[in-house]
């Protein structure tokens, strides 16, 4: 990481260790699975092939991850149980969350064809995770009947719906005939609340949670545990803990940042040009324009190398604030879209394996606060592409790698630029490189443009405003002076400062 003034900004980042004994559980589900699986045209009410895709993907991941030791999945949904001792990622919740939804999508996406040669993949899928901490063995029981539970019911439900409408029954009438009335959730003091709810029946299938089930599995009474009982109902206090999930705070920037995970190895294994190379840099802001489009609560975006960080609007209430909704959503839409994407890019390159990202979420209470944060990647993208530019020269004038390190060390920026002119017979050399390469992409809604009905000479036109990406200078006060609607200056900005001139006068 660049030194630099505004390196203070990383005091606002909350560590989100998962203390052990803790277990630790990632679940993922699909996000606006229904509507996609309508578009797409899966079966009722269980396409094979989907679920097939779903198991492939979970496939994946415990061979990507070894710490991963144990997954259950039903519809579109997967639970992941990491082993009790476990230090992947240093036991960081959003790390290991995004990580885990970023490669399943990717996998998602690359698998897709395989499984459904004859269909095209018609808009990008996307998840959502969270961490469910179990504190004990028992509780991981519990949790894992709930969801044996939950797929149950939902089948059997489904089942009946679908065998109704099949029978000439609307889904109005389907619904009515299933509604029954049920335990739906416990109050504080465990007493059982009733509403309609549908009515299912168990099917029979292994229980995951039974003691002959779990004590056979070597691997799983080594890392987790032994049953040591069967559970016939699961408790309201458990139920409670893995629905609860805290919220960023109120009134704050939310900023999310994500960042390609062992991208040095994907851009070697896919001949990347060094030390930029101009086509990936164009698919990371293509996905970018892809997000903003998707969650129209980002206002801003910036991006550099492998790394991007998209701003919400201070009054967001996107997923209601929870930030592992907000994180994982947003890099697993960003992973698909660079796999669906890939080969509009790349059309000479097969992808060779799939790529995924890590993110987190901070909050800023201020406007100077997050600007200062933004202002502290640019100046981490003009420090390090100013060393790997110098970096890559050397290597190409004859250098090995270590040589062209050495050479490099404790050398400041006056020294480089020289190097530069040196190494290309070029005066002020990196002036000229693209200002892409030397303050990274800006991605934001553009002011509104009209858009002219060609039809009749002189007709109404139509507004609407665009992501655009542009390479901007975001430290200098011009930039955000000519955009005061990014960060809405006027309205919160003001306001900030006319309180803290109140509080002065007090």
């Amino acid at each position: 990481m660049a030194n630099s003034k505004y390196e203070y900004v990383k005091s606002f980042e909350v560590e989100d260790e998962i203390m052990p004994p803790n277990i630790i559980v990632v679940r993922l589900d699909g996000r606006e699975f229904r509507r996609f699986s309508e578009v797409h045209e899966f079966e009722k009410p269980n396409d094979k092939k989907a679920l097939e895709l779903m198991n492939e993907c979970a496939m994946a991941v415990l061979e990507q991850f070894p710490d991963i030791i144990f997954s259950y999945g039903y519809n579109d949904e997967y639970s992941f149980i990491l082993k009790k001792g476990t230090k992947f990622y240093q036991r960081r919740a959003s790390k290991i969350l995004s990580l885990i939804v970023s490669f399943f999508t990717s996998v998602y996406v690359t698998k897709w064809k395989v499984l459904f040669p004859q269909k095209d993949l018609r808009y990008a899928p996307s998840f959502q995770s969270r961490v469910i901490c179990c504190a004990s063995v028992e509780v991981l029981q519990a949790y894992l009947a709930w969801r044996q539970n939950e797929c149950h019911l939902n089948n059997q439900f489904d089942t009946c719906f679908w065998q109704l409408i099949k029978s000439g029954k609307s889904e109005k009438e389907a619904e009515e005939m299933l509604k029954v009335e049920d335990i739906v959730k416990y109050k504080d003091d465990g007493c059982p609340v009733k509403r309609p709810r549908k009515k299912v029946i168990t099917v029979h299938s292994e229980n995951i949670a039974a003691r002959r089930f779990w004590n056979d599995q070597s691997c799983l009474l080594k890392e987790l545990g032994q049953f040591t009982e069967d559970l016939n109902r699961v408790k309201p206090e458990y139920l409670k803990s893995f629905q609860y999930e805290s919220r960023l705070m109120p009134h704050t920037w939310i900023v999310i940042r994500i960042d390609g995970c062992h991208f040095h190895r994907f851009s070697e294994v896919h001949e990347f040009e060094k030390p930029n190379d101009a086509h990936a840099l164009d698919l990371m802001n293509s996905c970018a324009t892809s997000v903003l489009e998707e969650f129209k609560d980002i206002v801003f975006a910036y991006g550099v190398s492998d790394e991007y960080s998209f701003v919400l609007k201070k009054e967001s209430q996107l997923y209601e604030r929870h930030a592992s909704e907000i994180v994982s959503a947003v890099v697993s839409f960003f992973s698909s879209m660079y796999s669906m994407k890939w080969k509009e890019f790349f059309p000479q390159k097969e992808m060779k394996f799939s790529p995924y990202f890590d993110g987190r979420a901070v909050c800023y209470p201020s406007c100077q606060i997050l600007r200062d944060y933004l202002s502290w990647r640019q100046v981490d993208c003009h420090i390090n592409n100013q060393y790997n530019t110098c970096f890559w020269m050397l290597v190409k004038s004859g250098k090995s790698k270590s040589e062209a390190q050495n050479y490099l060390k404790g050398t400041q920026a006056h020294e480089k630029n020289e190097l530069l002119v040196q190494l290309s017979g070029i005066m002020d050399y990196y002036n000229t490189l693209p200002l892409m390469f030397r303050q990274g992409s800006s991605v934001y809604w553009d002011k509104e443009m009209k858009v002219v009905d060609s039809k009749e000479e002189g007709g109404a036109g139509k507004s609407r405003k665009i992501a655009v990406v542009k390479y901007c200078n975001i430290i200098e006060n011009s930039f955000w002076e000519a955009h005061p609607e990014i960060l809405d200056e006027k309205h919160n900005c003001w306001n900030i400062q006319s309180c803290n001139s109140k509080s002065t006068q007090m």
